[in-house]
C-alpha cells in the first residue's frame, strides 16, 4: 500500500507530529493545518476544586479518565490549587478507570494504577459497556471529560441508577491555551497551535484540488473546520468541494457522524479507531477503488502546491 505523492490534511492538533510520521511512513505528504485546541476557562478551575472538595467529603467509586491530556490537566490544576496531595489520595482510594491504553500510560506516568479499561472499544460506547459487563449500579461514578461530553455515556449509567460526577478540566476550542499546550508537551506530543491563516489556506487548498485526502481525528476538529468556515461564508463551496474533490477519511464512527451531520461524504473509516489504522485504511481504499471519481482525480504531480 502507498500513498506516494499524495497530499493529506492533517486537522489534528494534539497528535499532528505523530500523524505526519504516519502519512510519511507510506510515501505521503503531510499537510499539516490543525482546526481546534484545547484551552482552560475561567471556570474550570472552580469546578476541580468542587470535584476535589466534594470527593474528600465522599471518594467516588470510580474515577473515570477520558485521556491522557484530562489526566495532566487534572493534575496540574490541582496544583494549582494546592490540592495535588488530596487528589492523588481520592485517586489511590478509589477505581481508576482508563478509556484507552494511552490514557492508562498517562496514569502510570504518575505512579497511578488504572484497573479497568474497555476490551478494544476505546470510545464512550465501550466504557458504557465496559460498567454495563460488570453489573456496576447504584455507584458513585466520577467521569473526568476530555473537552467535551457523551450524553449517551452518561445517560447510560444514570439508568442503572448510579450517581455521576463530571469533572471538565478543559475545552476543545478553534485557539490554543498556550498553558494546555504545555501539558500536551509534557506528555511527549509535538502540538500544533490552531492559526486562522493555516485554516484558510487549507480550505483554499481544498477548494483548488490541491488535496488528495483530509483526514479528521475528532468530532471538535470537524466542527472546528465548519464553524471557521460558516463565519467566513465559505461553507457552501468548502462542502461541495469535499463531497467532490477530496477523499474524506474519519478515525472513527464519531467523528464520521460529526461530518454527516453537516452533509459530508466520509469515504474511510478504519475498522480500528485508531491513527495508523486509519492511514492504511485510506491507502488500502485507494489501491480497491481505482474506478471511483474522488480517487481518479488524484494527481501524482510532485509539485501541486
Amino acid at each position: 500500500m502507498s500513498l506516494s505523492n499524495l497530499n493529506i490534511a492533517v486537522t489534528a492538533s494534539r497528535r499532528a507530529g505523530e500523524l505526519a510520521q504516519v502519512i510519511k511512513s507510506l510515501g505521503g505528504r503531510p499537510y499539516i493545518a490543525p482546526t481546534t485546541g484545547i484551552m482552560r476557562e475561567e471556570s474550570t478551575v472552580l469546578n476541580v476544586s468542587r470535584f476535589i472538595e466534594l470527593a474528600k467529603e465522599s471518594t467516588p467509586d470510580f474515577v473515570v479518565f477520558m485521556t491522557g491530556p484530562s489526566v495532566y490537566s487534572l493534575i496540574d490544576l490541582s496544583s494549582e490549587l494546592g490540592e495535588k496531595e488530596p487528589l492523588f489520595d481520592i485517586l489511590r482510594n478509589t477505581v481508576l478507570v482508563a478509556r484507552s491504553p494511552k490514557t492508562q500510560m498517562s496514569l502510570f506516568n504518575f505512579g497511578l494504577r488504572p484497573i479497568l479499561i474497555p476490551n478494544l472499544d476505546y470510545t464512550s460506547t465501550g466504557v458504557l459497556q465496559l460498567f454495563k459487563s460488570m453489573g456496576v449500579t447504584a455507584k458513585k461514578i466520577a467521569i473526568i471529560w476530555h473537552g467535551t461530553s457523551s450524553r449517551h455515556l452518561v445517560e447510560g449509567l444514570e439508568r442503572l441508577r448510579n450517581s455521576i460526577i463530571e469533572v471538565f478540566v478543559y475545552k476543545y476550542s478553534e485557539t490554543s491555551d498556550l498553558n494546555e499546550t504545555r501539558i500536551l508537551e509534557r506528555m511527549g506530543f509535538k502540538s500544533f497551535l490552531t492559526d486562522e491563516t493555516q485554516v484558510t489556506n487549507l480550505i483554499r487548498d481544498i477548494n483548488l484540488g490541491n488535496l488528495d485526502a483530509i483526514t479528521f481525528t475528532s468530532p471538535p476538529s470537524v466542527r472546528g473546520l465548519v464553524n471557521f468556515a460558516m463565519r467566513q461564508e465559505l461553507w457552501d463551496t468548502l462542502q461541495t468541494s469535499l463531497n467532490s474533490i477530496t477523499i474524506v477519511v474519519a478515525v472513527g464512527p464519531s467523528t464520521a457522524r460529526e461530518l454527516h451531520k453537516y452533509g459530508v461524504v466520509v469515504e474511510v473509516i478504519p475498522r480500528v479507531f485508531k491513527m495508523k489504522p486509519m492511514i492504511d485504511a485510506l491507502a488500502l481504499y485507494i489501491q480497491n477503488n481505482p474506478i471511483n471519481e474522488k480517487v481518479k482525480r488524484l494527481s501524482q504531480a510532485a509539485n501541486k502546491i
